[in-house]
């Protein structure tokens, strides 16, 4: 990560181990002065804390991107990483629900009829919509209509200003969804604002999904996000140049607890952190003796060897994005 995400080397006496979280580390400590040990590591994670609080602030804020689905791109509500991580930096607005229509009205579900995107569209400004809309509606449309329900659709749209339109094919389940594809493929290049975003192709082969052969898992709820988002960030351009690397930060510090005694347990723990992955980045830890990495253990309580003379321990913090 950096300077900014490195924490200053704390010093101590004695041996060592690697070590991962939950739990940074367990430590029997043997040799004398451990409160200078304990000082100094409070100090070492207080300013890893500060600097990735600081100067790696995330700004939560950005353009304005609309998506539209139905209960397959759903899952995206379901799964707070696959949300996260296609969300990053932009003002992400999920419309999202089962049995949703492009134009004809829409299926019942648990009775309810949710709007069509045609009913959102016409309702909303461009400033409630953004330059940037995701369609990947189509699983509850006869195939026999759909190309007119695009084409309305798509109109509103444009009309609305709308200048960046991702159109996400359907998974090829049935022979209805095959045609569908085939529609949307057809009549894309009739609007330059149109991009298709495949993911039948994106999706062939992959574990993603429920007994059906649609519905996403996590795993698949990921693949369409992780699908969706280059797409994204070259309609935004420069709007979004920001978001395509971003430093780990600090939500919560990492401390250590025990007492500094002979013979006593210290447990560091990692802090809570995030950062732009599709997985929060991971803390690690490392003990050194002399400047040399010691070889990782087994998670758990070490006891450590009395430290020769001149000997220095030292515990270096570091996130990786």
């Amino acid at each position: 990560m950096g300077a900014s995400s490195e924490s200053r080397d704390a010093l101590a006496r004695g041996f060592g181990r690697s070590c991962r979280p939950p739990w940074c580390g367990r430590y029997r400590y043997r040799p004398m002065r451990l409160a200078l040990v304990l000082v100094a590591l409070l100090s070492s994670l207080a300013a890893l804390a500060a600097s990735a609080s600081g100067a790696d602030r995330v700004v939560l804020s950005g353009p304005r991107v609309t998506m539209f689905g139905d209960s397959v791109a759903e899952s995206l509500a379901y799964v707070p990483e696959a949300r996260q991580f296609l969300g990053e930096k932009i003002d992400l607005q999920l419309h999202l629900a089962s049995c949703r229509r492009l134009a004809s009205p829409s299926c019942w579900y648990m009775g309810d009829r949710p709007p069509t995107v045609l009913d959102i569209v016409q309702s909303s400004s461009l400033a409630q919509l953004g330059k940037i809309v995701v369609v990947d509606v189509g699983y509850n449309e006869p195939a026999v209509n759909y190309e007119g329900n695009m084409s309305v659709v798509a109109a509103a749209l444009v009309s609305r200003g709308v200048e960046h339109v991702i159109w996400v094919t359907m998974r090829e389940e049935t022979d209805d969804y095959r045609q569908i594809n085939r529609t949307i493929r057809a009549h894309a290049p009739r609007w330059p604002q149109v991009q298709i975003a495949d993911w039948e192709t994106a999706s062939r082969g992959k574990d993603w999904f429920n007994t059906d052969g649609l519905h996403l898992n996590a795993a698949g709820a990921l693949g369409l996000a992780t699908l969706l988002r280059p797409f994204i960030l070259a309609a935004c351009a420069a709007a979004c140049e920001s978001a395509t690397a971003e430093a780990p930060r600090n939500l919560r510090a990492p401390v250590l607890r025990g007492t500094p005694v002979v013979g006593r347990l210290l447990t560091c723990r990692p802090g809570s952190w995030a950062g732009m992955r599709p997985r929060a980045p991971r803390p690690t830890c490392a003990w050194s003796k002399t400047g040399t990495r010691l070889m990782q253990h087994a998670v758990g309580a070490v006891s450590l060897r009395s430290p020769a003379p001149g000997k220095r321990r030292k515990i270096r913090r570091s996130k990786t994005s």
